[in-house]
């Protein structure tokens, strides 16, 4: 008898222990398509300075503790980061624009071309705290003839350590459709380019440490919901179940890519196309032990009177 009371009062004492959580950090992450062309795809290097300028600013008032940028292929582009630095000292070079770890990169891996007529992959990470890790990736994956095959197109994968906890930060953009015929066969690169982000994660981030995944997905969240696979999810879905781990955290809050809204995107994608391009989710990889980060609502910001791109930027919340 004396036993079981003993054992009861130790199940009682189990029971009414409070719950001893670790602790949680919070890092807030921007991704931004700048809409910094190479210049045998745009020679305007006025309007691309101006426009670099009022991107900084979109940078600055958003304060992120984490900024993934795409489209940052230009010189302009190149003089914008090396401005934020005062702020987001710890950065990435540019995905693609090097093909050897000797530019910074912990490791290069993929399918990185040094031919002249290919361009570097317009991704760079940029943090306020600690990179203790940069791992580049150039899709093997890509669509010929659109003009993403001539560019590295791929990911960087960093870690970032803040208040001693350790998140990584995936950063990338994925094949874009060129046209409306190539819809379904962009949509198939994507997907793989996924998988490989994907065994990136594998190969580097352990198992232990959560992943966000950010930047320009091409992913589309309204239209893709009417394309369906044979398992019946829509192209959201599908992405997400080739990273591993939801692309969208939260319900989705304005459109990335407005024509209405948008003069350039009006003009690059007609005043009639709206959707969500741009992203910040998270991925478990291939681990079914790796905690997912949690990701808040990605929120779109406004640009106000100043137009530095065709894509708004998504900003989110991620815990950790």
């Amino acid at each position: 008898m004396k036993r079981i009371l003993l054992v009861a009062v130790a199940l009682l004492t189990v029971a009414v222990a409070p719950a001893q959580a670790a602790p949680v950090s919070t890092v807030s992450v921007l991704a931004f398509n700048i809409y910094q062309l190479p210049r045998i795809a745009d020679g305007d290097t006025a309007a691309k300075e101006r426009r670099a300028k009022e991107a900084e600013a979109v940078i600055r008032a958003a304060d992120a503790d984490v900024v993934i940028l795409s489209e940052a292929f230009s010189a302009e582009a190149e003089s914008l980061r090396g401005r934020l630095a005062d702020r987001w000292p710890a950065q990435t070079p540019l995905v693609g624009q090097y093909c050897s770890t000797s530019a910074g990169w912990n490791s290069v891996n993929g399918n990185c071309s040094n031919s002249l007529v290919v361009v570097n992959g317009g991704v760079t990470v940029l943090s306020k705290y600690a990179i203790t890790a940069k791992h580049q990736l150039v899709y093997r994956n890509s669509f010929w003839p659109t003009a993403d095959y001539y560019s590295n197109k791929g990911a960087a994968l960093v870690r970032v350590v803040k208040d001693g906890r350790a998140v990584w930060v995936a950063g990338t953009h994925l094949q874009a459709d060129q046209t409306p015929l190539s819809i379904a066969t962009s949509h198939d690169v994507r997907m793989a380019q996924l998988g490989e982000l994907r065994a990136l994660v594998d190969k580097y981030a352990p198992a232990s440490e959560p992943v966000i995944v950010g930047g320009d997905l091409n992913v589309e969240y309204w239209a893709g919901r009417s394309r369906v696979d044979s398992a019946g999810r829509n192209q959201v879905q599908q992405a997400s179940a080739a990273l591993g781990g939801p692309i969208v955290g939260g319900s989705v809050q304005g459109f990335t890519y407005d024509g209405a809204t948008n003069p350039i995107a009006a003009a690059n994608g007609g005043a009639a196309y709206r959707d969500v391009l741009d992203y910040i989710g998270t991925t478990r990889g291939s681990s079914s032990t790796r905690p997912l980060a949690s990701v808040g609502t990605g929120r779109t910001l406004g640009f106000g009177s100043a137009l530095p791109s065709d894509h708004y930027p998504v900003l989110a919340t991620v815990g950790f």
